[in-house]
């Protein structure tokens, strides 16, 4: 189902809701939040794995997917954007959900519950970035010298690793992070690579799953061991792989890994 949120300001966020659980019960809820260039149908191939168990939400952020396109001189917050998530969640009638984020939609997720911990149930973040990135400048520049659909094509294989089809990569390219408008990504870039929330970690006290990947050309095991042991409750999983975008890559082997770790959480609460 396709919903749209009305913001404040006058943004309109878009979300879809996937749920096939047995209608006489009340389910949890799963917010699905998406990285860079991206939609909540980055998540289309985690749905299935959840949505017979899980009230399933993907959200469609400001300025991505079917939400409202962002001017290239918008000042990017991660305030803002909680505060959209956070919308949304009291929207949708939730107390707390499972809040899973991808990329720097993994770092908002990491910050929410950080920030806003009354709002969070548990936490899965794949691959998400907490310090901040290098050589996003030369994405600005082949960006607005030859457009975004041509950056998708030349900076895909990375993403999504040498085990991707050229069908899969064309895919992602046509129907994800080409189509983000030119405007949204010009003030997003500006903004994204300067993100530092090391500070916030070290606050989140939820259950935690983070999922990184052996051989991503972003950021090394290591790194992400450094930060992860910072955080309470915290499990790593370390995937084989050389994508830097494991939730899109192994969508199957995550939201396995994903939902093992739910029903391990729910299985200590109810023992509790």
């Amino acid at each position: 189902m396709e919903h749209t949120l009305k913001r404040p300001d006058g943004c309109s966020i878009f979300y879809t809701i996937d749920d096939c659980t047995d209608p006489w019960t009340t389910p949890e809820t799963v917010l699905f939040v998406h990285g860079l260039a991206e939609s909540g149908e980055a998540w289309r191939a985690w749905v299935p794995h959840f949505m017979r168990r899980y009230r399933v939400v993907r959200i469609d952020l400001r300025g991505f997917g079917r939400s409202t396109a962002m001017p290239a001189e918008h000042e990017w917050s991660m305030d803002e954007l909680l505060d959209d998530i956070e919308a949304l969640i009291r929207h949708l009638g939730c107390q707390r959900v499972h809040l899973a984020g991808a990329k720097s939609g993994g770092s908002m997720a990491l910050a929410m519950a950080a920030n806003r911990p009354a709002l969070v149930e548990t936490l899965i973040g794949v691959t998400p970035p907490v310090l901040p990135a290098a050589g996003v400048d030369d994405w600005v520049k082949h960006i607005n010298s030859k457009g975004v659909l041509d950056w998708a094509r030349h900076t895909m294989q990375g993403r999504l690793g040498s085990a991707a089809s050229q069908a899969e990569i064309d895919w992602w390219v046509n129907n994800l992070q080409g189509k983000t408008p030119l405007s949204t990504l010009q003030g997003y870039l500006r903004w994204v690579p300067k993100l530092d929330i090391r500070a916030d970690v070290e606050r989140i006290t939820c259950p935690t799953l983070i999922i990184t990947t052996t051989g991503s050309g972003l950021r090394s095991v290591d790194g992400v061991k450094a930060w992860v042991g910072k955080v309470k409750s915290a499990k790593l999983l370390v995937l084989e792989g050389d994508a830097w975008h494991a939730a899109g890559a192994y969508p199957d082997r995550c939201a396995e890994a994903a939902l093992e770790f739910l029903d391990t959480q729910r299985s200590a609460a109810q023992a509790a």
